[in-house]
Parts: C-alpha cells; structure tokens; sequence
C-alpha cells in the first residue's frame, strides 16, 4: 500500500509540474528542487516503460516480418534464375549438338544420313551396344554404320521394326579396318574392356606417334572411308615381336552419346 501511494504521490506531482512548465511557471525553481526532480525522472520512467517495450517489440516484430519477406523473395529469385540458367544452359547443348549434326550433313553430301535416338544402352564389361528408336521401317538395315559429328558409333547388329541394336566400336568383339590419317599406316581397331581402343596389326617399325588420328580405310566397304575413331594415345614396341601395342582414344564420348546418325546411301564419290 505505501508502495502505490508513492506511486500516486509521484504521479501527481509530475503532473503538476508538467502543468506548471507547459503554462510558464516555476522553470527555473524547478532544477531547484533535486527531490522532486528526482521524482519526476522516476515517474517519467515508469509511465513510459511499457510504451518504450510495447515500441521495440513492435519495432522488432515488423524488421522481422520484413526480413522474412526479403528472404523469401531473394530464394524465389535465385530460385527462378537458377532455373532459367539451367534451362538456357540445356538450350545451348541442343543448339551445339544440332549444329555439329548439321556440320556433319554438310561435311558429307554424298551420303544419306538418317537421325536416330539413342534409348538405352548396354557398357557392361561383357557387352557394348545401344539401342536406338529407329527400325527397319526408317531404313535402318543390319551392318548400317553409326555415326556422330565426332567421329565413328558402330554398326547396326540387328533391328526390329522400330528399333536397332548398335554394336559400339568399343566392344571386344568389334573389327573396324583402319588407318592413320596423315601416315597411311593400316591396321584394325579393336574394343578393349576399358572403353579404350587398341590399333591392331601395325608393325613395330612403323612410323606412328601419339596424338596421330585414327580414321576408317573404307575397307570391307561396311565403314565409309575417313569416318574419325579416335587419337593415338600410347604406342609401345616390345622386343621380338612384330606388332606394336597402340592404344588410341575414341572420339565419341559413348556414356554421353545421345542423337546420331544411320549411313543409309553411299554414293561413289566420298570426302
């Protein structure tokens, strides 16, 4: 009880002296008077506490609630231009991948070349083939050459009305007749288990080194003659034998290997 009556007491008073401020009177005894100053600064405290916390929490409460909103629209932001980069990131892929098929048509005039879809594939260590979304009714025939702007796919190895099973020049049971591009030296290119390739049947003495590109003879006329397969990655020529262990690396990038083309029609005059 004596608490609140000083309380009331204290109110009453500031009340007063505001009076008597506000109408001009008693300004300066006021700073006089160091008990009743004291007591106004107390009151004046206490009565605007709650107003000073409700004002912070309220202060607080509306940064926070804008914070909030600013996060969520910058992640809807980096979100939409995360998207978009991705999209016009895919865009250019295709763009780039059409105009190498479109290179290709240009670059072989002479030949019929029909697109095609890779829709699964086999990279086993037993077996390399893919499947692609074209059959007999697109044209596609067994012994048909696959190709990419990069260079040589494989063969066609059997086909159904819509579809044609590839046999990649990687596998260990496919033969490409083969020569290099700037030595005209022959030999086969064979599949080896690790995806590479190994150059077959090319003596020991013979002039070859790495970097040198591996391209089709056109012999055994299933394979157009200068279709790219890969580069000359390693030559090694051990003692007392006649061939040259030769390991090149294929151009076509087969895990990421997606359109490609059919030889349907090979005319006589190739480039």
């Amino acid at each position: 009880m004596k608490y609140h009556g000083r309380i009331v007491i204290y109110i009453a008073t500031a009340v007063i002296v505001i009076l008597l401020i506000s109408s001009g009177h008693v300004r300066n005894s006021l700073y006089g008077l160091p008990g009743l100053r004291e007591g106004f600064f107390w009151v004046q405290g206490a009565a605007i506490a709650p107003f000073v916390f409700s004002a912070k929490i309220f202060n607080n409460y509306v940064n926070l609630v804008g914070t909030k909103k600013d996060n969520a629209a910058l992640k809807k932001k980096l979100a939409e231009t995360t998207t978009q980069k991705m999209a016009l990131s895919e865009i250019k892929n295709e763009n780039d991948r059409l105009r190498r098929l479109l290179d290709l048509k240009l670059a072989w005039p002479d030949v019929q070349l029909m697109g095609a879809e890779i829709i699964a594939q086999d990279i086993s260590l037993i077996y390399k083939t893919a499947i692609l979304d074209k059959g007999f009714r697109d044209g596609f025939y067994v012994d048909m050459p696959i190709i990419q702007p990069q260079g040589l796919v494989g063969r066609v190895i059997s086909v159904s009305a819509s579809t044609s099973q590839v046999l990649l020049i990687t596998d260990v049971n496919s033969a490409v007749p083969a020569i290099v591009e700037n030595r005209r030296i022959r030999g086969i290119i064979k599949g080896l288990e690790n995806g590479k390739l190994s150059f077959d049947y090319v003596r020991s003495d013979e002039e070859i080194k790495p970097g040198d590109r591996i391209i089709t003879s056109g012999l055994l006329e299933i394979f157009p003659k200068g279709l790219l397969i890969g580069t000359v990655r390693s030559i090694k020529r051990p003692e007392h034998k006649m061939f040259a262990e030769i390991i090149v690396e294929p151009f076509v990038r087969f895990d990421k290997a997606e359109e490609v083309f059919g030889v349907g029609r090979i005319l006589e005059k190739m480039h």
